[in-house]
């Protein structure tokens, strides 16, 4: 009985080791293998949405549940933001807070790459989608030059029915300085602008 305690010992710990073998042993790099079809099946790969349009047209399928081609797509106007033209009001030196205030429409996704100024009070500007700051530059220009220049941002993109805020940065009062959004507006197709 002794001999066979010996030999069972033996087991347990050889097994013992070999188990701590595997655990410690370094894993093999996991390899991604292409999707194989069968001859004449086409292998459908699944594109990730890279531009700020294409993200903005994917939102929309998502949040939507339509197609591409039951949406619409088309360049940023005025009245996507709130208002009836790309002139700001400057009221005051300093931050102008709530320049442009509003909710993005419902079946509707904004997105914003790049900002073309004409004037010579605004110096910064500060967009807010939700309760988040999502973009903040300066778009001063040479002084006493009053030229028309376009800056490309980081994209901003505004979902359906969440608030989109602009504030702006002004060295003098102004009503005329015109800052013109450009970007792509994705909606249901048939909306109305209102």
């Amino acid at each position: 009985m002794a001999k066979t305690n010996q030999t069972m010992w033996i087991i347990l710990g050889a097994l013992g080791i070999g188990g701590l073998i595997l655990l410690l042993r370094k894993p093999a790099e996991v390899v991604a293998v292409p999707a194989v079809a069968p001859p004449g099946v086409p292998v459908v790969v699944p594109e990730v949405p890279t531009t700020c349009r294409e993200k903005a047209i994917f939102l929309a399928q998502q949040q939507l549940g339509l197609s591409e081609d039951e949406l619409t797509v088309r360049s940023l106007i005025p009245q996507d933001l709130g208002l009836t033209t790309f002139s700001l009001n400057l009221a005051q030196v300093g931050w102008n807070t709530g320049v442009i205030n509003t909710n993005v429409a419902d079946n509707r996704f904004l997105c914003i790459q790049g900002i073309t100024y004409n004037g010579s009070a605004c110096e910064q500007i500060r967009i807010r989608v939700g309760a988040s700051t999502v973009a903040q530059f300066s778009i001063q220009q040479v002084p006493l030059i009053t030229t028309t220049h376009h800056i490309d941002i980081a994209p901003v993109l505004a979902q359906q029915n969440l608030p989109i805020s602009v504030d702006a940065f002004a060295s003098a009062i102004s009503a005329t300085d015109e800052v013109i959004f450009s970007g792509h507006t994705i909606e249901k197709r048939g909306m109305l602008i209102a």
